[in-house]
C-alpha cells in the first residue's frame, strides 16, 4: 500500500514540475519584440537555456510515463 501512495505522490510531483517547466519556456512564435531581444541577449545564453528547458521537459515526460507504468504494476500486484 505504501508503494502505491509513494508512486502516486511522485507522479503528482513530476506533473507539477512539468507544468512549471512548460510555463517557463519561451514561445516559439516570432514577434517584433522577440527578434529585437534576441539580437541583444544572444551572448548571454538564452538559446542554450531554451534547449535546456526543452530537454528537461522531455525528461520529465519520460519519467512520468515510467512512473505511471510502475504505479499500474503496484496496483495489479496489490489486487492479487
Amino acid at each position: 500500500m505504501t508503494y502505491i501512495t509513494l508512486s502516486g505522490f511522485f507522479i503528482i510531483l513530476m506533473c507539477f514540475l512539468l507544468i512549471i517547466f512548460i510555463l517557463i519556456q519561451n514561445p516559439k512564435k516570432e514577434s517584433i519584440n522577440q527578434t529585437f531581444m534576441e539580437k541583444n541577449f544572444r551572448f548571454f545564453g538564452i538559446k542554450r537555456t531554451n534547449t535546456f528547458l526543452e530537454n528537461i521537459t522531455w525528461f520529465l515526460s519520460i519519467i512520468i510515463f515510467f512512473l505511471i507504468l510502475l504505479f499500474n504494476f503496484f496496483l495489479k500486484l496489490n489486487m492479487t
